[in-house]
């Protein structure tokens, strides 16, 4: 059987559809915008502006001795982990995980987690957010650290406006997050 690849004219008329006006996006390694807070930095590579709101994207560096993110829990939007270089123990379902290069963390909103490095050598994930105001928010907070560890209610109340909240586990969850 011979197959007859089809000709920029046939595929133009298949489409029949108007053009989009979206545009393809191509970002090299190092282009983005830096952002540090909590003791990490996040090279975001897209956010509100290139995903019209869908999605923010960045690459992690989580420091293995300076990271300090607290227990928390994104109501309005879902978060994934994509390990690219370090050992993670991510704190999520009651339990601590151990992470390495190539495994996926998927955490649902309203689902409760924390993570670290572990080892001695820093981490790096891609992050990614089902709202591209994770982007917006990790700005806004890395000017409250910019000056050191902010107060906890600022971090609090600018949290709410985002749909995010640090959490206080008691019982059994507390007990399994302090046995990092």
């Amino acid at each position: 059987m011979t197959t007859t690849i089809p000709s920029a004219a046939d595929w133009a008329a298949f489409a029949g559809a108007p053009e989009s006006t979206a545009r393809a996006l191509v970002i090299s390694a190092d282009d983005g915008e830096r952002v540090r807070a909590y003791g990490n930095e996040i090279l975001f590579k897209l956010g509100t502006d290139e995903t019209r709101g869908a999605f923010s994207l960045g690459l992690a560096t989580v420091s293995s001795s300076e990271s300090a993110v607290p227990p928390h829990v994104h109501d309005g939007e879902d978060e994934m982990f994509i390990i690219v270089e370090g050992t993670y123990r991510v704190f999520t379902n009651g339990a601590w995980n151990d992470c390495g290069p190539g495994s996926v963390v998927y955490l649902p909103r309203g689902v409760m987690h924390t993570f670290h490095v572990t080892g001695g050598s820093d981490g790096k994930h891609w992050v990614l957010n089902t709202s591209s105001a994770f982007r917006t928010y990790y700005t806004r907070v890395a000017e409250l650290f910019a000056a050191g560890w902010p107060d906890p209610a600022r971090l609090g109340a600018l949290g709410a406006e985002f749909g995010m909240r640090v959490v206080r586990p008691e019982g059994d969850i507390a007990e399994a997050l302090t046995a990092r």
